[in-house]
């Protein structure tokens, strides 16, 4: 894959290859520092970060083109202090509509934001998948007094690995709720905000979600090294 004096991207920068000797090859850094690189890894790498531009191009294309039709909102749920991201619908990447109206109203390809009640905190980007489908409450684990409900398929476009981790709602500004920390907010309740609010959150949970990728890259990286 790679090629002696081919150009190539890491989480620490851009590089030029020198060598390439079997599974190490030598890179050279745009400051001008070199350093000896595992192949196999760098290859996962370059890869990973290829995807990743292939797939916010596509985004950004979807975006151009489906703007006009997707709705924004936050969809808020409750998690226990001290609970990891499970909570009714999680694992099994569903969405209930809290009412009949609201399933009406909600389409395919509109996207929202999880947000903790008790943590208040912004932790995932989701967008719905499909049409609304009755099934029973029970199914997904959720604890209401309806037996049955509409629900959603949904994909999680970035989430942070836990509400540590999260965007809180007191480091941020919406715009289209300034004062959204101290309403009331009951969970499992959509809030409809602007595409603006939208992508203000979902940059900075992407980000985290990159970061958290690029770490776990590393240190997989300094394992494999100190094996050999």
């Amino acid at each position: 894959m790679f090629e002696v004096d081919g150009v190539y991207r890491n989480r620490i920068g851009e590089y030029t290859v020198v060598t390439l000797n079997g599974p190490k090859m030598t890179v050279r850094y745009v400051d001008g520092t070199e350093a000896e690189l595992n192949v196999a890894i760098q290859e996962r790498i370059w890869e990973n970060i290829v995807a990743e531009q292939e797939a916010r191009a596509a985004s950004s294309r979807h975006l151009r083109q489906s703007n006009k039709d997707t709705t924004h909102y936050i969809k808020a749920v409750s998690i226990p202090p001290g609970e990891g991201l499970v909570f009714p619908g999680w694992q099994e990447r569903v969405v209930m509509a809290p009412t009949p109206e609201m399933a009406q109203r909600i389409k395919s390809g509109d996207r929202f934001i999880y947000y903790a009640v008790e943590a208040q905190t912004f932790f995932a980007v989701v967008t719905i998948t499909g049409d609304a489908f009755e099934a029973q409450t029970k199914q997904y684990t959720f604890n209401t007094d309806v037996e049955r409900a509409f629900f959603f398929q949904t994909d999680v476009d970035a989430a942070a690995p836990n509400l540590d981790h999260g965007v809180t709602i007191d480091s941020v500004e919406l715009e289209s709720y300034p004062d959204f920390g101290k309403l009331h907010i009951e969970p499992e309740s959509f809030f409809r905000i602007s595409e603006d609010d939208f992508e203000l959150l979902a940059e900075a949970l992407t980000e985290i979600t990159e970061d958290e990728e690029e770490e776990i890259e590393e240190y997989e990286e300094y394992e494999e090294d100190e094996v050999e």
